[in-house]
């Protein structure tokens, strides 16, 4: 058992040790100042340089005299690559409980050719966060609008019942059905 304890111990000392030898900083090489002696041999094989980091130069101002502006000389402009992790994604920010009230009339309907009708109904969201998924019966689509209109065909003389489900992207749900009488058959 104490043999088994030991061999654990040490891996995870090892363990340890590779992770820490991973990311640990390295030394950046340095170019040899450009008047230095070389060291390099006219004999002795070529060897790859790496040239220096690139360096920031901050904007330094020039001191004048009163009677003229202070300038700036700007440093030259350097390319940054592109950075190498994701933007953490934020959750939508909810403004409070997602409703709306229950449909009682249409705002809008029209006659078709044939013989249907075209009716509009338009929501008024209040809470939750955008973007909204409305579910009409079989239709879903989304919006980020909080007065969506909800356009549907209508026929006969039957009241309109359905069922309007509205989630947000908060991830709260609300269903309301509603009952509308038919306007084009009073």
């Amino acid at each position: 058992m104490d043999r088994r304890y030991a061999l654990m111990v040490l891996a995870f000392i090892g363990l340890v040790a590779s992770i820490l030898a991973c990311n640990a900083p390295t030394p950046t090489p340095q170019a040899p100042s450009p008047t230095a002696p070389s060291d390099i041999s006219p004999t002795s094989p070529p060897q790859e340089t790496v040239p220096p980091p690139p360096t920031r130069t901050p904007l330094k101002a020039t001191p004048t005299s009163t009677s003229q502006a202070a300038t700036e000389t700007p440093a030259p402009a350097e390319t940054e690559p592109p950075p190498t992790t994701r933007p953490t994604l934020t959750p939508p920010v909810s403004t409070g409980p997602l409703d709306f009230p229950v449909p009682t009339m249409l705002d809008h309907w029209q006659p078709l050719a044939d013989g249907k009708h075209e009716a509009t109904i338009i929501l008024h969201i209040t809470g939750g966060a955008p973007p909204y998924t409305i579910h009409h019966d079989l239709s879903v689509f989304t919006t980020w609008e909080a007065t969506p209109a909800i356009v549907f065909q209508a026929h006969g003389c039957s009241a309109m019942v359905h069922t309007i489900i509205v989630e947000s992207a908060d991830g709260q749900k609300v269903e309301h059905k509603y009952w509308i009488p038919t306007p084009w058959c009073d």
